[in-house]
């Protein structure tokens, strides 16, 4: 009888557990790109694109997870080491368990104390990214820096004590050395600690 008690606590204690974390990722697949999210601007939270022809998607996005720790596909963060401009970041981070990279990152150099507003103008707009006023990167890789373009259709970051929510949303494609990627769209909402501003 103990025993059969102790296996009830602990399989309570476990469902507790279980039932705090909640996926906050939704994938709709595309049927014109098979593996891909569609493209959206409804807060999935979700990029995924080609690889060499190969499908990549980010992780879910999982909170609320054993000792509060959360799982992110996105961190935004600005480098201001720099003494002649600021540097945007974003870090997209894959699906681990199903995918040969680990994350996919946008450089990109802007003025120098870049802000919240700024980003904000950043809406609507595509970017040629030439090597020179940023580059694509795989797998933090140095040596494989990327060109390509990156259409903003969402671009809406507040900051860390607002009651709003950020979102972010839009389309790329890179060329690097030994990577093609094709078709990538993304689709975030940015809670405050994967925004470093």
């Amino acid at each position: 009888m103990i025993i059969l008690v102790r296996c009830f606590f602990v399989l309570a204690i476990a469902i507790v557990f279980v039932s705090c974390r909640k996926n906050h990722t939704v994938f709709v697949e595309d049927y014109d790109a098979k593996n891909l999210s569609v493209f959206s601007d409804r807060g999935n939270n979700i990029m995924s694109c080609y690889i060499n022809g190969n499908p990549f998607r980010t992780q879910d996005r999982i909170t609320g997870s054993l000792f509060g720790r959360g799982d992110y596909d996105i961190n935004l963060r600005k480098n201001n080491l720099s003494t002649d401009n600021d540097t945007l970041i974003v870090s997209w981070f894959a699906d681990g368990l199903s995918y040969e990279h680990y994350t996919l990152d946008l450089i990109l150099s802007v003025k120098k104390d870049f802000s919240y507003t700024d980003f904000n103008l950043l809406e609507g707009k595509r970017l040629a990214i030439d090597g020179v006023n940023g580059y694509f990167m795989l797998d933090h890789k140095l040596d494989e820096k990327g060109i390509g373009n990156i259409y903003f259709h969402r671009a809406f970051l507040v900051p860390n004590d607002s009651t709003d929510i950020s979102r972010f949303s839009g389309v790329f494609e890179a060329l690097l050395p030994s990577y093609k990627i094709t078709r990538g769209r993304f689709d975030h909402t940015l809670p405050g600690r994967v925004v470093s501003f």
